[in-house]
């Protein structure tokens, strides 16, 4: 296991998507069971789906 921010792993494997992202979802911590090299483009795309969703505030209404 090892734990890395997201703006690494968008750099490693979409570079393209790092302007998207706020300053607070690349500088989320992710935890990765094995290497880099295992996790499936699904797999990625899940992670930066799953951070963006934990960042995002509902509005006080």
């Amino acid at each position: 296991m090892q734990t890395i921010k997201l703006s690494e792993l968008v750099l490693a494997v979409s570079p393209e998507l790092y302007d998207l992202l706020t300053e607070a979802e690349r500088d989320s911590d992710i935890l990765i069971q094995g290497d880099l090299g295992s996790l499936s483009e699904e797999d990625i795309n899940i992670i930066i789906a799953q951070t963006i969703a934990h960042h995002q505030h509902e509005p006080y209404h």
